[in-house]
Parts: C-alpha cells; structure tokens; sequence
C-alpha cells in the first residue's frame, strides 16, 4: 500500500493550521522535507501512518482527522476532487473517485455497496480503533459529507456516517458535522443515503473539463499502474521480502527484469541507493516493531534476522541515535502512556 505525497501536504496544512511546527512535525514523522517537494512521491503505509501519529502529537487534536476534512482544499486531492468536482451526477462523481482513488493512496479504495433504495460508499480496510485509522476515517467520510452537500444541497443528510471503531472522547466533533447520524462500533467505515441521491446534478457541471481531466487521470494512473518511480519499485519489493532474507541487490534486479548495474544507475538519478532503501526497510520495520510493544527485544531481533540481541541494538543506534528502549520511551503510542518496564513480567521492547 502506498500514498501520495499530496495526502502528507495536507497533514501538513493542518499541523500549521493547528499553530504546530512544520518542522518539528517532519522530524518525528521522519520524512525528509525535500521528499514533500517531490509532487510524484508516495510513501509506503508505515511511513504515512507515523506521518500521522506525528501529526496528533505535534497538534494534540484528537479530531484531526475531522478539522483536516472540514477545511481540505480540492488542491489537496489532485485530479481525483476535479473530476468529482465537475462530473455530471452524484453517481458519475463517486464513479471517479472509485476509479482513481488510487492516485491518491493504494490500499484504501472505497466501493459502491447498493442494497435496494440503500446506497452505501464503503471504505471497507478502514477498520480498527488505531490513531492512522481514526484520521483517515475522519478525513474521508467528513470529505464524502462536502460531496454530497455539493450535490445534495447544504442540508443533506445522509442515513448513518459509520465508523468501526468505539466513539472517541471527541465524539461531540462528530455529532458537529454529522448532524447526529454517526454510529460507532460498526462492521465498516461507511457512509449510506438514498439511491436517488446518485441522479442529482449540480450547478459546476462541465463535460468538456471533465473530458480533459479524465485523460490526464487516465494517464497518471496507467503510470502508477506500470510501477511508478524505480525507488518506490525497490520499496514496494522489499515491503513484501521476508525481513530475515531481504533480496540482494542482484536478485531484486532479476525481480524487476533489469541488470544490477542499470538498477544503481537508475537508483542514482533519484538520489538513492539499494542499501539506503534496504536500511530504511529495516528502521521502518525495527520502529513500528518497538512502538506496538509485543514483542521483547530478542525477539524483535529474531524477526528481523539479526544473530543477536546486542547485533540488532548497534544497528538501531546507528539507524536512529537511541537505543531500543530510548526510542520507545521517546516517541509514546498515541493516547497511550508508556509502560514501565518493571510492569511487565519478562523485558518487553519498551
């Protein structure tokens, strides 16, 4: 799963919004500012949801995910808000944001649930009470609320604004903006409202933009489709490579049907190299590891391959600086206190 850098953009509209530090928020996210220039960046699903838990810390807003929503921009989703923006229908525009949904994050994509005069826009992996998961069910369906709205008129209501996960102790924010059909503790993350709602036409109409977007949408998608840039190849790849056996630089140039050399080379031209990727692989993995604080830190070291304990503790400094248990105890899990060590039984990774 991968997301676009414009998505980061917005989190970072709001870090500012909320009189937050830019820079302190893209130090503890660990993403590296000239990464946010790159308009074709994406990044991989840890590295968006650290993004994200940086984000409500920086901020402490605990609804985020709804003030990012309540003031998004069409800028900040691309083509996909102007071909919403500009389709014929309500139906045609929830038709665009199915199909390119993808330009903006891969692994989210709603779809279309339709159960007689019921019609319900799913996000259906957007399950669980996790902070990445709250912000982007936040963000999305408070988004599909301005949607409908557009088309529906300012009063539209629809039937249930649903959410899997228990109503948080911000749920009069939702009650705000929903109008008092938010559910919680539901099997998905959905939002349902009369079919005939997907006939209704707006004011800001135009087919012949509409046409002009469509191709350029059409264009950018058959490029992500075809594997986008070489590094986000190279990451993709490694995301799905055992952590204990991580391809060699040569095996995963046969992978991708190229030469070694032409894989530094093209590397190179992005700034990169296969052993810069390889360790961020394992950081990304060794950090969200320590932050879910299941697991000891021997057997962190098991999963990840290392020989030793003392083996994956000399990598983790050199990656970050701390050590294990410094690193957990500086960046707590959101809305979670850290736990002590003397509360545990054996030594956990925190």
């Amino acid at each position: 799963m991968q997301v676009s850098i414009w998505l980061v953009r917005a989190i970072i509209n709001s870090v500012e919004r909320a009189g937050a530090s830019r820079n302190e928020f893209l130090a503890l996210a660990r993403i590296d500012p000239e990464l946010v220039e790159r308009g074709e960046a994406r990044l991989l699903v840890d590295d968006y949801k650290r993004a994200i838990e940086a984000a409500i810390t920086v901020t402490a807003d605990p609804a985020l995910g709804l003030h990012l929503g309540e003031h998004a921009s069409p800028a900040m989703y691309r083509v996909v808000a102007h071909l919403v923006d500009h389709a014929a229908t309500l139906g045609e525009g929830i038709a665009m944001m199915i199909r390119y949904s993808g330009l903006l994050a891969t692994g989210y994509e709603p779809c279309l649930i339709e159960s007689g005069e019921r019609v319900a826009l799913r996000l259906p992996y957007l399950i669980g009470a996790t902070g990445a998961t709250q912000l982007t069910a936040e963000f999305a369906l408070t988004g599909f609320m301005r949607m409908f709205r557009q088309y529906v008129g300012p009063n539209a209501r629809p039937y249930s604004a649903s959410f899997a996960y228990p109503a948080p102790a911000h749920a009069a924010e939702y009650r705000r903006i929903f109008g008092g059909v938010e559910r919680f503790d539901q099997p998905y993350t959905e939002m349902e409202f009369p079919r005939s709602w997907l006939a209704r036409s707006q004011l800001y109409s135009d087919p012949a933009l509409h046409a002009v977007l469509k191709t350029h949408a059409e264009r950018e998608l058959s490029q992500l489709e075809r594997g986008g840039t070489v590094v986000e190849r190279v990451q993709l790849a490694l995301a799905s490579s055992d952590l204990r056996a991580l391809p060699t630089m040569t095996a995963l140039a046969r992978e991708l049907s190229i030469s070694a050399r032409t894989l530094a080379r093209k590397l190179s031209v992005e700034g990169m190299t296969y052993a810069m990727l390889v360790e961020s692989r394992q950081m990304s993995a060794a950090t969200s590891l320590l932050e879910g604080r299941q697991l000891t830190i021997q057997e962190i070291a098991d999963v990840m391959g290392f020989a030793s304990a003392p083996a994956f503790h000399r990598a983790f400094r050199r990656w970050t600086g701390l050590t294990p248990k410094q690193y957990v105890f500086s960046v707590p899990s959101v809305g979670r206190a850290p736990v002590e060590p003397a509360a545990r039984g054996r030594e956990k990774a925190g």
